[in-house]
């Protein structure tokens, strides 16, 4: 079998790395890799990618722990990363066939938690953004499925977690809707700061507001996973696949850009001179991420 006869085996190879132990044949590969796509096809009909980019795909998401030719004669596993792939490239026929097998059972999945139409309707949408939608500089969720588990599982994990952070939202965000403002900015000021917090928390407010809108999508989701849905830095980290301190370096990363953002603007909206900029930072700094919780949750 010439080298044009194992094109796919030697596309997966290539994308395999430094897989310990020794390979099978490339043929033997190759006879794998067309009797997966072959029964992929034939599996999800219509859909119809194509074979190299779907094979690269397979190559960086098998396990190394198991026999490639055991792993590459896993049809159900195989089926599904190809219905994977298919909807990570936005195909048509993809999502339309993931909605109708796996979304439809949304429902089912989060009887648990509530059981409205509304409610089940929203954790759907969610799931949908998530799944399929890249946030700023990552790919969307459905690239992180390996086809270590069977699909269905890690779609109802993914659904149960959205509709659980939605309920906790909910509720914090009806608490919080019940408190002053006052109380988010916090209460124990030293006289200075207690004279700037009153003379400009509705410009404060509005500052923070604004600041958190020019944030990337990612790191305004990560302060709402963290400050309103109180999801701890391990949980955020198992979300995003990095580890806790990772994570506690964006959000820092984030708050001192809503806390720089915010001075800015306060000193552009109130026309302040320089020698007022240092105390409105003080007040910035000490107060921002007590407003966090109250802005995120209720929408601003």
């Amino acid at each position: 079998m010439t080298r044009s006869s194992t094109s796919l085996a030697s596309t997966f190879i290539a994308a395999r790395g430094h897989a310990p132990g020794p390979l099978p044949e490339p043929e033997r590969i190759e006879a794998a890799l067309v009797a997966a796509v072959e029964h992929a096809r034939s599996r999800w009909p219509g859909l119809t990618l194509e074979a190299e980019p779907f094979v690269t795909f397979v190559a960086e998401r098998l396990s190394f722990d198991v026999p490639v030719l055991e792993a590459l004669g896993a049809t159900d596993t195989l089926d599904e990363l190809y219905l994977a792939f298919g909807c990570l490239r936005h195909d048509r026929v993809a999502l339309r066939l993931f909605e109708h097998t796996y979304l439809r059972d949304v429902g089912a999945f989060v009887s648990g938690v509530d059981r409205a139409p509304a409610f089940v309707d929203e954790v759907r949408q969610v799931l949908r953004e998530k799944l399929f939608t890249a946030a700023a500089g990552s790919e969307p969720k459905i690239a992180d499925f390996t086809g270590g588990g069977a699909l269905g599982g890690w779609v109802r994990v993914a659904a149960l977690r959205i509709a659980l952070n939605l309920k906790r939202a909910q509720a914090r965000a009806e608490a919080v809707a019940h408190e002053p403002m006052e109380a988010a900015l916090g209460e124990d000021l030293g006289p200075e700061l207690a004279h700037l917090r009153s003379r400009y928390r509705e410009a404060f407010t509005e500052a923070v507001r604004a600041s958190l809108g020019h944030l990337s999508d990612r790191d305004r989701t990560l302060l709402r996973l963290y400050h309103v849905e109180a999801l701890s830095l391990e949980a955020v980290a198992a979300l995003y696949r990095v580890h806790a301190s990772t994570v506690s370096r964006w959000l820092s990363r984030a708050r001192e850009q809503v806390a720089q953002a915010t001075t800015r603007q306060l000193c552009e909206r109130l026309g302040v001179g320089a020698s007022s900029v240092d105390s409105i930072a003080a007040l910035v700094v000490g107060q921002v991420e007590l407003s966090l919780t109250h802005l995120l949750a209720t929408g601003g």
